[in-house]
Formats: structure tokens, sequence, C-alpha cells
């Protein structure tokens, strides 16, 4: 530990605040194209300091995002972004008179990453003197001003306030340089790639602010420009730039060097302390710094030794150069202890790289959908490690067909059915807040529904699947990327898919490869991905109860060893406990937080109060997916004449509360 590090004050319970850049950033999706070629673009959160909020948000630290952000769509996005991975957004004000910032960016390894910044006036330009709240800063251990903070001359003044509240406050300051010399006027409007410009004015305006910090983050060219040493004078050392720095600063030094990791320079030390690095390949660097100042600060406001932090900054660096984007490729801490521990082994041995990068990417998929849940709770509250959903299931087809075609009626009449199925469903709703209240219905029939459920605060499921198809096929012929994109993207996918581990070879391995292309076509779309895993009628009726969960177990290994990783599994209840822990097993070893979902089998309402006790002796259950259960005797009455719409979504209100009251056990 250096004696920078002495200043932190481990009782307040805000670890870091970070004040500067946050914009929506538009990556190119045509990865080795020019960024003039590009045909479609993902949207995330970036910007420096916003980047570094959710990368220290991730790995466990309490960080709060200082910036200004426009009241239009965008400025929204970000907000929410940064609230559901559990930032504090109290200092983030709103501004009406600016936009919200944007920035183009291409991926073009090894060496080209194009950008364009779209900043004039931007809104986190506009951060003010008066912004610095001393009473957020008293529960701060630390500041983190940027280099882009100190390009105007209103942002100096801002920054130079926030810093002098921070000092008397008790807060250690942090500089990350970010020296992007388009952001000082020092290039062209449209070449955000040039990484270094020599400018007396840039260090003018930088040294001011050395005194006072503790820790100074920065590649090589950066340290230069903040020591006012010139990049293309051999003469000029490294050691003389710490040496200038040294003469204005106390600070801790730590100095980037990209795929050969880092060197830190303690002022009470002459040697600089490094960690390993990690030799891999590059997809994207543009998030490469900002996820190392992330890992970085995880050991540095915890106190851990110089050592321990450069090797959480070498090892989220080298993450996130292997993924798409800034801040959603920041790792969880989780994910770079796993890294950290498995990294030799997985290279040395070849036939392990896909089971470690596998692991990695599940581990990855799991901290998104962790902070996409967040989204209506309090910023730093403890979330169950499962996602509960009490899903009203009519997505059925081929039994709805069934009946209308036995009594010569118009499959028109299922549409107007689920439609007031869905009403019921809403009457429930609005008796309940509970979170987890959700529908699962097909766009054949229920296209009026999504259609209408654009911005509903209540989860979605949409199949994916041909109803009744074996082997497995998907609803349209249009490409399976192209179906599940133009969905919302909070809408989980759920495919019904039969499968046991004896079927014929040829079968097994059609539904293993289909199942395969859903799992990476969710993952990449990061689609949540629901697995209703059906035993076949012939395997079924052979199986004991007993055995039951141990052929649940022996198919889901498979999948698992398949590299697919379902959000939910969605079963049918196994009839006692011992059944339940034999799969549990499996579930443990593959996936410990994946959640299991029990289907109601058209059984009589009454059974479940059983299912779901004995359901509940593994941690994996959360919830319940019913449908017949519920809806198929108002149909068949609705079919016949029988009854009325009205009585229809009334049925399926008491019928749905019951359900609900049995899962709560009221």
């Amino acid at each position: 530990m250096s004696k920078t590090q002495n200043l932190i004050d481990n009782s307040r319970p805000l670890d870091l605040i970070c004040m500067g850049r946050v914009a929506v950033d538009f990556y190119a999706e045509q990865v080795h194209s020019p960024l003039e070629d590009a045909q479609s673009f993902r949207k995330y959160l970036g910007g420096c300091a916003g980047n570094t909020a959710v990368g220290t948000a991730r790995l466990g630290l309490n960080s709060a995002m200082f910036s200004c952000i426009g009241t239009d769509d965008m400025g929204v996005y970000l907000r929410n972004t940064l609230e559901k991975e559990g930032v504090d957004t109290s200092l983030l004000r709103s501004t009406a008179e600016h936009l919200t910032a944007l920035v183009l960016l291409g991926v073009n390894p090894p060496e080209r990453f194009p950008l364009i910044f779209y900043r004039e006036n931007c809104a986190d330009m506009q951060i003010q003197p008066e912004d610095a709240d001393s009473e957020i800063f008293k529960k701060a251990k630390a500041l983190l001003i940027t280099g882009t903070g100190l390009s105007t001359p209103e942002m100096r003044a801002a920054t130079r306030q926030a810093v002098k509240v921070a000092k008397e406050c008790g807060c250690a300051v942090i500089l990350d340089i970010d020296y992007r010399p388009v952001l000082w006027g020092l290039t062209e409007a449209g070449d955000g790639e040039t990484r270094f410009v020599a400018s007396e004015k840039v260090t003018r305006e930088i040294q001011p602010f050395l005194a006072d910090l503790d820790l100074i983050v920065g590649t090589e060219e950066e340290v230069q420009i903040c020591a006012g040493k010139s990049v293309t004078d051999s003469a000029e050392t490294l050691e003389s730039c710490l040496s200038a720095i040294r003469q204005q600063s106390s600070a801790t030094v730590v100095l980037k060097r990209g795929a050969d990791g880092c060197e830190v320079y303690a002022p009470e030390s002459e040697k600089p302390v490094s960690a390993r690095s990690f030799q891999i390949e590059v997809l994207n660097v543009l998030g490469a710094g900002d996820a190392f100042m992330s890992g970085f600060l995880r050991g540095w406001l915890r106190k851990e030794s110089l050592e321990t932090c450069a090797l959480y900054g070498n090892a989220c660096g080298a993450l996130v150069v292997t993924r798409h984007g800034c801040s959603p490729a920041a790792p969880s801490f989780a994910e770079i202890e796993y890294f950290i521990r498995h990294f030799d082994d997985a290279h040395n041995l070849a036939q392990q790289q896909q089971t470690f990068w596998s692991k990695m990417d599940q581990l990855h998929l799991r901290t998104e959908f962790r902070n996409l849940r967040r989204e209506g709770h309090p910023q730093k509250m403890k979330l169950p490690l499962r996602e509960e959903l009490l899903i009203l299931a009519f997505d059925h087809r081929t039994q709805f067909e069934d009946t209308c075609r036995e009594n010569a009626l118009s499959t028109d009449k299922i549409t107007d059915f689920k439609d007031q199925v869905c009403k019921g469903f809403q009457n429930v709703r609005k008796s309940n807040n509970h979170k987890g209240l959700a529908i699962l219905i097909d766009p054949e029939y229920g296209q009026n529904i999504l259609t209408n459920s654009a911005d509903a605060d209540y989860t979605i499921g949409v199949p994916i699947e041909k109803a009744g198809s074996f082997p497995v096929e998907w609803l349209t012929e249009d490409s399976l990327y192209q179906q599940l994109l133009v969905r919302p993207a909070n809408w989980f996918v759920k495919v019904l898919w039969h499968f046991h581990p004896e079927i014929n070879p040829e079968d097994k391995n059609t539904q293993l490869a289909q199942l395969q292309k859903l799992n990476e076509v969710c993952a990449a779309l990061k689609r949540k991905l629901m697995l209703e895993l059906i035993i076949p009628d012939d395997f079924a009726k052979n199986e004991s109860q007993v055995s039951s969960g141990k052929t649940m177990g022996e198919a889901m290994t498979e999948v698992y060893q398949a590299s697919i990783n379902p959000y939910w599994w969605k079963i049918t209840a196994l009839d006692t406990e011992e059944e339940w822990q034999t799969m549990t097993g499996v579930l443990d070893k593959y996936d410990p937080e994946v959640g299991v979902i029990i289907l109601g089998n058209n059984a009589p309402i009454e059974q479940f109060e059983r299912w779901f006790r004995v359901a509940r002796s593994t941690p994996h259950t959360c919830g319940f997916a019913v449908g017949r259960s519920i809806f198929w005797e108002p149909w068949i009455k609705f079919a016949e004449g029988k009854i009325t719409e009205t009585e229809v979504s009334s049925m399926i209100a008491e019928r749905y509360q019951q359900v609900i009251n049995i899962w709560y056990n009221r």
C-alpha cells in the first residue's frame, strides 16, 4: 500500500465520484470496416468518466456519476443505464439547453479504431462550480477528474472548484489524463483517432492541478503531455517526465503500457511496481484504458498492494479488448478472479481454451443481465440472486387451432380470446405491485398485445420456435439474428425444446446444433433465453419417479457441455425433493445462478401447492409459467359461446391470482 492510499477513509460509504465525460457511443457492428462504410451501429454508454463509473460499480465499488446530460432521449438512456448499473446519480444534472454528447466509433483491429466526437457545446461540458455538493463529497473516499474536463475555461473552473471541495472534505483526488487532442481543438474536428499532439497549452492547463493530486494515470504519451515533454524528442526519457511531475506533485503515477501491462511509481519508492500482463488477441482497444482504471481503483480504494492494483487493472484491460464496446464490456469482480486464476492453464492447453472462454462469456452475460434487472430498484439495493417470474403463459398455438378446427371456428377467435386473457392479466397487475408478474405470448395470435406493450412495466416473453416442430424450427424463414434483433431488447426469448440423452444421434445433433445457434444469437444481442426442456413422451412414460430428476440432470449436462447457457430452465415439476436435489447438483456445477421456472402442464390448480412446496427444496426455483391450468376451461366455454369476453377476463384474473397466492403460500 502506498502512502497516498493512507488518505482513504474506509468509513465513507461512497468509494468514488467520477467527474467528466458521459456520452452515448455508437459502435459500428461491421468489424474491419472503415467507419464510412459501416451499415449498423450498437448503442452503449461511453465517455471516460462514465465508463469508469460503470466499471468500478461492476467491480463492487460504490461509485457516483458527476456530470451533466441533456433532457433528450439519449440523456434519459444514460441516466437509466447508470442507475441500472448501480451508479449513484445524485450529482448527475440534466439540462434542457444542451444535447447529450454522441460518439461514432469503428473497430478495425489490430491498429485502426476511428472515432468521431459530436460534442459541440454538449451537455457534459456544462458542469458548474456550484454543482460540487460538499455534503455528497463528505461521504466519498475519492474524486476522479479527467483531462477533458480541463479543456475549456468553464470546465476548468468547475473542475478546480470540485478539487477544492474534495480536498476540504478529505477526499483523495485522482487524475485520468485522458488526452484527446481533438477535444482541445488540436486536430481536424473529425479526427478523434489521433492520440497525441504536443502542446504547451495543454501542459499549462494540466500542471496547476498536479499539486492536489494523489493518483495520476495515463499512457506514456499522456504522462509526457502532463510533464511538458515532447514525444518526438528522443533525448527526453520517462525518468525526466516523472521527475518533472515529482517537482509539482507527490502523487502515485501509473504508466499504462498497453499489452505490456503497467508500471506504478509510488512517491516513496525509486523502483516501479508491476504485475503480470495477459497476452491476448485484440478486438477493440477503445475501452481498455477506462477498464484498466476501474480495475486499478478496485484495488487502490480497498487499500490493496500496488502490485494487486496493477494486476486487477491489467486483467480488466485485457478482458475488455476482447469485447465490443466500452462500458458493456466491463467485467465484474467474479470475472476477473476467474480470468486471473485460469488464464495460464487455458492458454497452455489449447483444448481448454474453448471451455475457458465459454465460461468467461457465461460470467459476463450474468454481469450484464444482473444489472439490467436493477430498473425500478434503489441503486445499491441488494437484488435476489435469481430473477423471480410469475408468468401467465398463453403462447400456445396448436391446442387453440385444434379446437377451432374441431368446432369449425375462425382462428380470429384465438386472437379475441388472447386479448381477453391479457385483460385478465392487467386486472391482476393493477392490484399487485410485484415486479415479477409476466406474460408469455406468441406473435401469431398475440401481435395486438405485443404492439400495445411497447412501454410495459412488466416482463414479456415471446417464443421463437415454430409450434409443434421437432427437430426445432424457427417461427419464420428469416435470419434468426434478424428475428430477434427487431424485438425489444427487454423481451426474453423462450424456446420449447424436446430432448433426451438417448434420442437417436441424428435428432440429438440437430437439436443441439439449433440450440447452439439460438444461444449464440441471444448472447450476441444480450437477450435472456428461457429453455423449456421437454422429455419426449416415449421416454417420459418409461421414467420412474426417482429417475426423472436424474434424466433431467443428464439432459441439462449435455446442454451445458455444448456451451449453451440458458438464463432460465422451464421444466415440469419434479415430484420429490430427492429428484430436485439430483438436478440441483448439475445446476450448481455448471451455472450456480441459473433460475428454474415450473410449468403448469395443464394440472389442476390445487396440485400446485405441493409442487411449489417441493420445488422450493432447490434455491434455483424462482417462479412459474402456468397457462392451460388457468385458461383452458374459459377457452372451451368461450369457443362454445357459453361465456362473454368480459367473463373470460374475469375468470382468467381469478385463476391467475389463485396461482400467485399459492406461490406465496397465502
